[in-house]
């Protein structure tokens, strides 16, 4: 979970990205699944690849700290 985390701060993911993230690891949690459980590590690595084939963009270090100052 803190590798999803990390990769949401980093990059401006769309909604509809983010919403299906949310849903899949909704319905694990649901159905008694843990955060350290492969399930879970397999939603991260669909973000990182989303980064890696270019399909978002990176947030800016000032974007992050502008962000973090509102929170």
């Amino acid at each position: 979970m803190e590798r999803i985390q990390q990769l949401l701060e980093e990059n401006e993911y769309s909604l509809a990205q983010v919403n299906v993230i949310k849903i899949r690891l909704g319905d694990w949690f649901m159905a008694g699944g843990g955060p350290n459980d492969a399930y879970v590590w397999q939603q991260a690595h669909y973000l990182e690849n989303l980064v890696k084939y270019g399909l978002v963009n990176r947030v800016s270090i000032q974007q992050r700290e502008e962000v973090h100052h509102y929170e």
